[in-house]
């Protein structure tokens, strides 16, 4: 049957615009574009530095922690202020299976378990509270359970555990095994926003009471993120035991990793498939290149550049790059680079006045 005249411009107007497809594929684009960085990052070990290299595996053990908080605090926007604990539990469970003679990876899967059966069972109480009374709830128990495993000797004298040293040729697998971590992470994350569950959760942030009235069962959601989040984060603290060869609880329980964690995530773009990445990445060695320089106000001017960030980029850098590159109109897709590039900038200036504080 032939279109009339009068309904060809109609059925036209129903093709789907290029921006549209190339906005259903921004996901494809952030996971290759973080495999590619992290690709990139794994030359380390072949430069042959020591230093070098114990540096940037700190550096990806935060990314690792930064991209597992983005799960319950990013997509599901609760801000989790404790899971620096299933960190802590990760590091004691292969530290004491190291010392009873298991196998590393038998340490690595005990603490996957132990993490992974706390957070669900702990999310179960903590997950009916919102807002700040949640990430005080968090922190918490973090807390608690630091000074029970001190309190209790748990694996030594004041919780202090020593496991005998990997060789320096293991060192280079640890920075690998944190790399990969932070590759699986960066798919599933990846697949989550694609998923009905990534729905769900980015339903429950941006209004819980309306995804309730949908049929979303946000409480099961909640726990199952936080579950979730939990067990990379316990097998990067499990990593980490073997690695350090030596810790007590107000190293892996300490706070600040917390923090660390919400920043990285903050500063790169909560609730994105690539932010906690950038941000690790750029946050972390922007640190070492201060401490090294022997700039004696580094963590000050880190500091300032948080708050600047938070008061003009809230929802991080990702966002604003992808505001940057986003064509307005077909007329300046079609125009010359500069021309794009000034109306980038322009588009930029007003993303950041009318979403800045």
């Amino acid at each position: 049957m032939s279109v009339s005249p009068e309904a060809q411009p109609m059925a036209s107007s129903t093709a789907i615009p290029p921006s549209t497809s190339r906005e259903s594929r921004a996901w494809l684009w952030n996971m290759l574009g973080g495999l590619a960085l992290l690709a990139v990052v794994s030359i380390v070990p072949l430069l042959g530095d020591p230093a070098l290299l114990h540096t940037w595996t700190l550096i990806v053990m935060f990314c690792v922690l930064a991209q597992s908080w983005n799960i319950i605090g990013g997509f599901t926007g609760y801000a989790a202020f404790g899971n620096v604990v299933f960190f802590g539990l990760g590091a004691y469970s292969v530290g004491i299976s190291l010392n009873s003679g298991r196998p590393f990876w038998v340490g690595l899967l005990i603490a996957l378990v132990i993490a992974s059966g706390f957070g669900f069972l702990v999310g179960l109480p903590i997950l009916r509270l919102r807002g700040h009374y949640f990430a005080i709830a968090t922190l918490g128990v973090a807390e608690a359970v630091s000074e029970f495993i001190a309190a209790r000797d748990i694996g030594g004298s004041g919780g202090l555990i020593s496991v005998y040293p990997p060789t320096l040729s293991e060192l280079p697998l640890f920075f690998y095994g944190f790399l990969a971590l932070s590759a699986g992470i960066l798919v599933a994350t990846a697949y989550i926003s694609r998923s009905k569950f990534g729905y769900a959760l980015i339903a429950i942030r941006e209004n819980e009471q309306a995804a309730e009235a949908m049929g979303i069962a946000s409480y099961w959601y909640k726990v199952a993120a936080f579950t979730i989040s939990a067990a990379p984060t316990a097998l990067a603290g499990g990593l980490y035991a073997y690695w350090a060869t030596g810790f007590d609880p107000t190293t892996v329980f300490d706070p600040s990793y917390s923090v660390e964690m919400v920043l990285l995530a903050f500063i790169g773009g909560t609730g994105t498939i690539l932010g906690p990445l950038l941000g690790g990445i750029a946050f972390e060695y922007v640190s070492y290149l201060f401490q090294v320089s022997g700039f004696t106000l580094h963590n000050s001017l880190l500091g300032l550049s948080i708050v600047i960030v938070t008061i003009f980029l809230p929802q991080g850098f990702v966002r604003l790059i992808r505001e940057f590159a986003q064509p307005a109109s077909q007329a300046t897709a079609s125009a010359s680079f500069l021309v794009r590039i000034r109306e980038g900038m322009r588009r930029v200036q007003r993303f950041i006045a009318s979403n800045g504080v």
